[in-house]
């Protein structure tokens, strides 16, 4: 009996191993690739092309029967996905090869953005294979990069460990102190990479225009999400700039930025010293009624002797609405605009104000009379062009003279100065002139005269004047006969030394 069952069995291995055999040979013939395995990576190579393009390669085995390569990229934390087609060598070993651009005006990658990356490969029956996801850094090649790190902020650098220590230690004071405002409970990692000097960081900037790349003098920026560069190390301007971090992580929604009055306006806050660089042309503007109107805050320029009073008036709006309602109506402010809401929406629905009615708000609290109807003095305020206090006065001049304005970026003004409240004075006083001049015209302006009023503000400039922007306190009542005291003091001193040097007569 038993010699029956044995032969049976082995029959039935027999057939079952030939039948699974029959199946393998069905899903994958001799000599076929497994797509869930794919192509063997041996290793990847970045080659940085600085400042202008990256070029990837790698070695690929196992690669036969793939029909195309296609490198994946996302700049992190929030870029979207970007494909760039790679060349693909076939030899004894296959070889790939992509290039991707990095500073150009359609695409500007800046230094310091961390890549998520991965190879996609395509079979030649269509089907698709992924390599695992990595991280590289895109980084200046021209300097030996340094870190420190202390809990979400990290400040990368290579000339001055010094410098680098003061950028950390304010980095993190403007955290701390800044967050509460906004509301923000946890933090993302935070970058900062800190040039020298702007010399070291021309390249670096985003090309706009060559005006631009010849005229603007800038203290540094936030590049991205996580990422703030310094071109021009200073206390001031890592926290202005880190502020912008906070910012955009607390209030920007899904269908626009904030309003630039909010978000420069925390961030000059978080300066500290504004006051000491801002608050000079802030006060003449109140001094003679020529601060700028809420609803043209609402977006940025770069109008010459302007630029002062947005960032001052700006913080000074901030510090009302703080100082009025308190720190939970402001992390409910950058709350709504976060979920979207346009401003006036915010404004009514944090604080029952409409955007005028905030405005007259705040000019009643710093003496002001409430605003016409209709008017609005709208400037346009460059957009965080900074530049720190050692910027070369010949420098200064020169970028306030490229057309009278410097080009759209994403930076902060350069800092007060005694010039730059001048300037300040002129401007406002050749806008008041303009205005009554054009009290009977259109709202609207045509390019013509808006040259010619640039014009107009430049050669104010040109002609600046020595002196304070504030004006003269009026006499104090016993100043006139003080003065004529002692005047006639002086001339009894003098007669009397004309009486001692006089030779007597025996």
């Amino acid at each position: 009996m038993r010699r029956g069952v044995l032969p049976s069995v082995f029959a039935v291995l027999v057939a079952g191993i030939a039948l699974l055999s029959g199946s393998l040979g069905a899903s994958a013939p001799a000599g076929a690739q497994s797509v869930e395995e794919g192509p063997v990576v041996q290793g990847t190579r970045f080659e940085n092309s600085w400042p202008d393009s990256v070029v990837v390669t790698a070695l690929v085995d196992d690669a036969a029967e793939v029909e195309s390569v296609t490198f994946l990229y996302t700049i992190l934390p929030e870029g979207a996905l970007t494909r760039e087609a790679a060349e693909i060598n076939q030899g004894d070993v296959t070889r790939i090869r992509a290039e991707f651009p990095t500073r150009n005006p359609q695409l500007w990658i800046p230094a310091g953005a961390d890549f998520e990356w991965r190879w996609e490969f395509v079979f030649e029956s269509g089907e698709k294979f992924e390599t695992e996801p990595e991280i590289w850094r895109y980084e200046d090649p021209r300097f030996e990069w340094q870190s420190l790190k202390e809990g979400d902020l990290e400040v990368v650098w290579y000339d001055d460990r010094g410098v680098a220590e003061t950028m950390l230690r304010e980095g993190l004071s403007a955290l701390e102190e800044i967050s509460p405002f906004l509301g923000l409970q946890e933090l993302i990692p935070i970058k900062i990479y800190v040039w020298a000097n702007t010399g070291d960081a021309r390249e670096v900037e985003r090309i706009e225009s060559e005006r631009f790349e010849e005229s603007v003098i800038t203290g540094g920026t936030r590049v991205l999400a996580d990422l703030v560069h310094i071109y021009q190390p200073s206390r001031w301007v890592v926290r202005h700039e880190l502020t912008h971090v906070l910012t955009k992580l607390a209030g920007e929604g899904p269908y626009g930025d904030l309003p630039a009055w909010l978000d420069e306006g925390m961030a000059t806050l978080a300066e500290g010293d504004w006051l000491e660089r801002r608050g000079g042309a802030l006060q003449f503007a109140i001094n003679n009624d020529q601060v700028l109107s809420l609803r043209s805050m609402e977006s940025p320029s770069n109008l010459p002797g302007f630029v002062d009073i947005f960032y001052g008036q700006s913080a000074a709006i901030v510090l009302y609405l703080l100082g009025e309602y308190g720190n939970e109506k402001m992390n409910e402010l950058f709350a709504t605009f976060k979920e979207g809401s346009s401003v006036e929406d915010a404004l009514n629905k944090v604080y029952g104000l409409s955007r005028d009615e905030l405005d007259n708000d705040w000019r009643e609290s710093v003496g002001l009379g409430p605003r016409e109807v209709g008017e609005d003095r709208s400037t346009e305020i460059e957009d965080e062009v900074i530049a720190g206090p050692e910027v070369a006065e010949d420098e200064q001049s020169e970028m306030d003279s490229a057309d009278g304005r410097t080009d759209r970026t994403d930076r902060e003004a350069p800092a007060d100065s005694d010039d730059d409240r001048d300037a300040a004075e002129q401007a406002a006083q050749s806008s008041q002139q303009d205005e009554s001049e054009s009290e009977q015209a259109s709202d609207s302006r045509s390019e013509a005269e808006v040259a010619e009023r640039t014009d107009e503000i430049q050669r104010r400039q040109d002609q600046r004047r020595s002196g304070p922007v504030f004006e003269a306190p009026a006499p104090f009542p016993w100043e006139y006969p003080l003065i004529g005291v002692a005047g006639a003091l002086v001339l009894l001193s003098g007669l009397l030394l004309v009486r001692v040097l006089t030779p007597r007569r025996d």
